[in-house]
């Protein structure tokens, strides 16, 4: 008999922390601080708009966008949801990025202002912008 614990997904470990402790802090940005009770209603949040957006699980989304509270909750939102998320380097050329996410197949795109991403002819909806 194993004394491991049983095996849990970060966004069920975030879940049963905010449940415990909601007021401690979470997330923290140069701009933002959260608690554990925030980023569980984020993450929720995201979870079912991605899903009413008609990302399944197992799809995949693509992240572009500079570390912060925003990019953080909008990952964890797309475990819950059982999303595969591709997180891709703000600082890549539009060339690239275009490259990368024909080879990840992402159904969306979240990315920032500091992205310089001009869509052309694409064979999936991006989305420029973010949920939260």
């Amino acid at each position: 008999m194993s004394s491991d614990p049983p095996f849990q997904t970060i966004a069920a470990r975030i879940g049963e922390h905010a449940a415990r402790d909601p007021a401690h802090l979470a997330l923290v940005d140069a701009a933002t601080a959260i608690d554990y009770a925030t980023l569980e209603a984020l993450m929720n949040r995201i979870a079912v708009a991605l899903r009413q957006a008609g990302v399944q699980p197992g799809d995949v989304i693509a992240l572009c966008a500079a570390s912060s509270v925003r990019y953080a909750a909008v990952f964890l939102g797309a475990l819950r949801a059982g999303v595969v998320v591709a997180p891709l380097a703000p600082s890549v050329t539009s060339a690239s990025l275009h490259s990368m996410l024909v080879d990840c197949g992402a159904k969306l795109l979240f990315s920032d202002a500091a992205v310089d991403f001009r869509p052309t002819m694409l064979e999936w909806s991006l989305v420029h912008g973010s949920l939260i």
